[in-house]
């Protein structure tokens, strides 16, 4: 995402937040044409990894992201590009830690629909059954 941080709102659980870059721009953006395998170890030397989004039609960022948890990644990972709000909760379910937005798309998605879509993230499966 190339834009100024003012123009950067932070998507989580709690709602809509200013975006605190990770230390030193360290952020890896990761191409969802890469695959994740190939580059683990310079992911896994980051503290941050951006995934964009094409088209919100286009899934294969949820994958990237399940992945680089799968290999054990414990940084942050965020969700650029064309997402819709419908698309946080399996987001989250995909191990993003949230979704950056830019303001043009904050004021067409506003934060309710966000938060109501964040109520209904349920990060572990055992939940929803024992519920």
């Amino acid at each position: 995402m190339n834009k100024p941080l003012d123009e950067i709102i932070l998507v989580t659980d709690k709602g809509f937040a200013p975006y605190d870059e990770a230390p030193s721009n360290s952020a890896y953006h990761l191409s969802v044409d890469e695959a994740p395998e190939a580059v683990i170890k310079q992911v896994l030397a980051t503290q941050e990894v951006h995934i964009p989004f094409a088209s919100s039609a286009d899934g294969r960022g949820f994958s990237v992201a399940r992945a680089l948890r799968d290999y054990g990644y414990q940084g942050r990972i965020f969700a650029t590009g064309a997402l819709v709000c419908d698309h946080y909760r399996h987001a989250r379910q995909s191990g993003f830690d949230g979704v950056l937005l830019t303001k043009a798309q904050a004021t067409k998605m506003p934060e309710p629909h966000w938060l109501e879509q964040a109520q209904r993230v349920c990060l572990n499966y055992r939940d929803q059954i024992y519920a």
